[in-house]
């Protein structure tokens, strides 16, 4: 979209008490559906209409309380509470120096100035910013004169995917713009869009005809909609706080949750229960659905019970692909021969709508079921040799290349998670079928069901149940919000697959940029990191390097070699993503905490998890206990910023309890000495706690040393010698659990709850 010169931002000096709301409509041609979760500001970190909007508000000065944007697919609406009518603002003119002459007479930029913003040059102020004196112009504007231009401003910021143009404006937009409402309370606002004007009419639905109705305020908006059956989607809302800072407040999606519970209600009347809810497909399809009806009607349809033949999974997808249809399945979780269908409005006959309904799912199914009975003639093991002529990708060799891959990246976690050895007897053949089933018709036309198609084949091949499971599950977690993998076997599988396409793609040069994924990278490594922190079939991940496997996956690969930029590289890119995933677990205040337990070790993500878990638990535990992790923290910080710093200095490998001069140095050796054995000890059986508390005890005999005690003595042999020390006392600690000295214990230390949040 074009984009308009931004000018300097006018500051905001006061505003009138009385407050209106302002409404905006943007009446569109259908937008496709997957746009409108950006639209209605879903993402935090994106730029959707309430977002810009906030900017564009800011910048003209406009005061307001709280900003929710809406969406149907006809229709983006934003509703600002609280806009004051007037707001009064300082523009910046030249310096004092430059807008008068030695003679204190004005100069061309002071005149200028006052012409611009046709102010009398004698009404012109001073004021002191910075280091300068400047002129300043004090004017007073309404809340429509800013409205007026704000809405141009926030349409042609407004992103989308795509867009095109509709009239001889030439202003390019998503979709056609048909029309638009603005209201700042009871007044219109008559701004203008291309060719079209603002009006205070709004439309009814499709198939209503689109009749346009008047609406008398901004307040009367919602109840106009409610009138008209059109049933808005919420999207994030902003609150202006009192210290002019803005809270983001996220959409909990109420049309599509009350659509899920109309769905619920329909398959209960079925005499079952919703298909797949809970899965990422289903709740996918609702999220579609909602942006896909301004007046959803949820009704009930059929098909023929001979399709049941089919996976139930199969018919799923095809409902939902091909159509955008729930399925219903009974008390026993089979899947029963109905659907349930969001049609647009109650339409005249309904029962006409659902015949045309059955009657194409019925082709689909048709189709389906034509390629399951054809797939199945051929065990999956025969399909294996045309793997080889699937590309990967170019520089990664074929979908067969990449099996011996992940087979020793496979066997090499099982090796280091301890997998039961009948388990781990089964690696070969789970990953021998792995993908067989890319090459069959049912995934060339589904390809969403990729793994489900393949453990469904298995079954049906007469494969044993660990490796069906495995086919079937290799892709879990596919989403933040996606189950686990169940069984070890699967989990580990799992995992090999997806670090051996990070190794590979990163080798390559292909790695994420900042805006740009094209091969999903990040979302492979969430599902990564999500496995290693779990515990499938009861195994668990603690001591498992991904340093390690990721120079196993690079060392498979002909052609690349293991730099250590490279393997620097893939194992922040996985420690982004566990930081990310700890901060959604523990809040924000945990971050010095994660930091802390990545520097202890930061290639074992699942130990370092455990650890987290640990040290949040006694950053919020009894009073006594934070207390000793404070002490321990000071005994981290103080020892370990004074050796830390220390640069290329050598130090002796062990220390010389005879080179000390003072009792502080001596008793904290004593006390080290008595100390360290029960400090090792519970590090070693991963008593961290317990760790914590021992040396938390050490503090009083630290604190006494460098209260007394000059580290940085000149006498070469005492200074290694103290340092040395305090290297032995700073490290186990460091290294086995946390760098305490980075928890920020100066000032107020944020609180956290037991699960970590603020």
């Amino acid at each position: 979209m074009p984009t308009r010169k931004k000018s300097a931002k006018p500051k905001r000096v006061e505003s009138g008490p009385a407050r209106h709301d302002f409404l905006l409509e943007i009446g569109c041609e259908e937008l496709p559906a997957d746009f409108m979760p950006g639209f209605l500001d879903a993402d935090p970190e994106g730029r959707g209409l309430g977002a810009i909007a906030a900017q564009v508000f800011d910048g003209l000065s406009l005061d307001w309380k709280r900003l929710t944007v809406y969406g149907t697919p006809r229709r983006l609406v934003l509703r600002v509470e609280g806009v004051a009518p007037v707001v009064r603002i300082e523009e910046k003119g030249p310096p004092v120096r430059i807008a008068f002459d030695a003679d204190g007479r004005p100069t061309a930029a002071a005149t200028a100035f006052a012409r611009r913003q046709g102010v009398v040059l004698g009404r012109l102020k001073r004021k002191v910013l910075g280091k300068e004196e400047v002129l300043i112009a004090e004017k007073q504007r309404t809340a429509s004169q800013q409205l007026f231009e704000a809405v141009p401003k926030i349409l042609s910021d407004l992103p989308a995917p795509k867009t095109m143009r509709w009239d001889a404006s030439g202003i390019r937009f998503a979709r056609p713009i048909r029309w638009l409402l603005a209201l700042y309370g009871k007044q219109p606002v008559p701004c203008r869009l291309g060719m079209l004007r603002a009006e205070r009419t709004t439309r009814g639905t499709r198939r209503s005809g689109g009749t346009a109705l008047f609406v008398p305020e901004a307040a009367a908006y919602f109840e106009k909609m409610e009138a008209l059956g059109v049933h808005l989607e919420q999207g994030a809302s902003l609150q202006r706080l009192p210290d002019g800072t803005t809270r983001r407040i996220e959409s909990v999606w109420p049309k599509r949750s009350a659509l899920k519970k109309r769905l619920e209600q329909a398959a209960r009347q079925a005499g079952g229960r919703l298909a797949g809810a809970g899965r990422e497909m289903t709740e996918e399809l609702l999220t579609t659905i909602s942006f896909l009806a301004e007046a959803p009607e949820v009704a009930i349809g059929r098909f023929d019970p001979k399709f049941l033949e089919l996976p139930a999974e199969v018919l799923e997808t095809a409902m939902a692909k091909h159509l955008k249809l729930f399925g219903v399945r009974g008390r026993s979780g089979r899947l029963q021969p109905n659907f349930l269908a969001v049609l647009e409005g109650k339409g005249s006959d309904p029962k006409r709508v659902l015949a045309n309904t059955e009657r194409i799912l019925e082709a689909r199914f048709v189709d389906a079921r034509f390629f399951y009975r054809d797939d199945t003639r051929l065990p999956l093991e025969g399909r294996v040799p045309a793997l080889a002529q699937v590309v990967f990708h170019e520089k990664l060799g074929s979908v067969a290349d990449r099996l011996p891959r992940i087979q020793k990246l496979a066997e090499t976690i099982a090796a280091a998670a301890h997998l039961p050895e009948p388990v781990a007897r089964s690696i070969p053949r789970a990953v021998r079928l792995l993908k067989a089933d890319l090459v069959t018709q049912m995934v060339r036309e589904f390809p969403s069901l990729q793994g489900v198609v393949g453990g469904c084949y298995a079954a049906a091949s007469g494969e044993p149940a660990e490796v069906v499971e495995t086919i079937a599950q290799q892709y879990a977690p596919r989403s933040q919000s996606d189950p686990l993998p169940s069984g070890a076997l699967a989990a580990v599988i799992g995992l090999a697959d997806r670090l051996d396409m990070l190794a590979g793609f990163f080798a390559a040069g292909l790695k994420p940029t900042g805006s740009l994924d094209p091969y999903a990278l990040r979302r492979q490594a969430l599902g990564a990191v999500r496995i290693l922190l779990s515990n499938p079939g009861g195994i668990a991940f603690h001591g498992v390097s991904i340093d390690t496997l990721f120079e196993t996956g690079i060392q498979s690969y002909p052609g690349f070699s293991v730099e250590p930029a490279l393997l620097r590289s893939l194992t922040a890119f996985m420690r982004e993503r566990f930081e990310w995933l700890m901060a959604m677990e523990y809040g924000p205040a945990a971050r010095p905490m994660i930091e802390a337990v990545l520097a202890a070790d930061g290639s074992d993500l699942a130990g370092a998890a455990l650890r987290l878990r640990v040290l949040a638990g006694l950053w919020n535990g009894p009073a006594k206990e934070r207390q000793l992790l404070e002490q321990a923290a000071k005994v981290a910080e103080r020892s370990g910023r004074i050796t830390q710093g220390l640069g290329k200095e050598p130090l002796p490998g062990a220390v010389d309890a005879a080179c000390f001069r003072g009792a502080e140095e001596k008793a904290l050796w004593t006390e080290w000495q008595r100390l360290s054995p029960q400090l090792n000890g519970a590090l070693n059986a991963r008593d961290y706690a317990g760790a914590v508390r021992v040396y938390g005890t050490l503090y009083p005999a630290v604190h006494a040393f460098f209260e007394n005690v000059f580290v940085m003595d000149e006498d070469v042999e005492l200074r290694r010698n103290r340092l040395a020390m305090l290297r032995d006392i700073y490290g186990p600690v460091a290294r086995g659990f946390a760098d305490l000295s980075k928890l920020p214990l100066s000032g107020v230390a944020p609180a956290v709850n037991a699960k970590g949040k603020e």
